[in-house]
């Protein structure tokens, strides 16, 4: 009879929430001040992998739809408002369509999909016993803003899902009927879940205020220590992303549209800065990657 064997722990939970804390923060910094098509493929398929090598994408795929509405609008509106350009690659009832606007459109879109993806590895990482701890005794009221601003989409969808599980068996539902009927129960759907939403904050401010929060020193339930693998990571992370920066003041990684395009390709000291962009942005990958490793030829 074999024996069970059980899955190695995320090593970025193992993290103290300092350092894992400055990898999003730096990586959110990196998507939004780079903006060169090469570097923002890059940034994205790289923190798609890195949701992959977590948890095999399962909470990406929860996002999976919202994420790629947005991106294809993006892509989409910025050709039909967006007539710049020289570069035209076809006409279309009057309107130019041009390669500028195209190319704007598509990094505009890479960025906010890698965006969501991001924070939906923070959100598997950042407990909120974590946020607690960085910030609460320094600032416990940003604190809780943070973590219930963190946590409000997705709150709202799991109680979304619970108040259309309860309608649906009463027979109000938004999938059958006419369109008139279906946008009545959406609207129905829309306030029970602002009132389950405002009766529950309610109890939460005044479940805080009976313990006093925020009006002495607290302490954290969960007490994390700096390890050798923290240590090892900031090694890594900060002089990576240094040199991103030095970089882009020095202004690499962008890509001039207007008024005369430049090429896509890479220069040697932008291919550097790609370089430990991907080093950044695929940290999480690394040590999840070398840590499975360790453990499989371990067992």
């Amino acid at each position: 009879m074999g024996l069970h064997r059980r899955l190695p722990e995320k090593r970025m939970n193992r993290l103290h929430p300092l350092t894992a804390f400055s990898y999003y923060a730096g990586a959110l910094a990196i998507l939004l001040i780079f903006q060169h098509p090469v570097f923002l493929f890059a940034g994205f398929s790289i923190i798609v992998f890195v949701n992959f090598v977590q948890d095999r994408c399962r909470s990406l795929r929860r996002w999976l739809f919202f994420m790629l509405i947005s991106g294809a609008l993006l892509f989409v509106v910025n050709p039909l408002f967006n007539e710049r350009g020289r570069h035209v690659l076809f006409e279309w009832a009057s309107h130019r369509v041009t390669l500028e606007a195209v190319l704007l459109g598509g990094m505009a879109a890479l960025s906010v999909m890698g965006i969501i993806a991001l924070f939906v590895s923070y959100n598997e990482i950042m407990t909120p016993n974590k946020l607690l701890f960085l910030f609460s005794k320094i600032m416990p009221q940003f604190a809780v803003l943070l973590m219930l601003t963190l946590r409000f989409i997705p709150l709202m969808r799991i109680r979304l899902g619970e108040i259309a599980a309860v309608q649906a068996s009463k027979g109000i539902t938004v999938t059958s009927g006419t369109i008139r009927e279906r946008a009545k129960n959406g609207m129905l759907y829309i306030q029970t879940l602002l009132v389950f939403s405002l009766e529950e904050a309610i109890q939460t401010a005044d479940s805080m205020k009976a313990r006093a929060y925020g009006t002495g020193r607290r302490s954290a339930y969960h007490h994390f220590r700096f390890r050798e693998l923290d240590w090892l990571a900031f090694c890594l992370l900060v002089p990576a992303f240094v040199f991103a920066v030095y970089g882009r003041i020095k202004g690499w990684g962008t890509l001039a549209v207007y008024p005369i395009m430049e090429g896509v390709g890479l220069p040697g000291a932008e291919t550097g800065l790609l370089i430990a962009m991907i080093c950044f942005v695929g940290f999480p990958a690394i040590i999840e990657l070398k840590g499975a490793f360790r453990w499989y030829t371990s067992n």
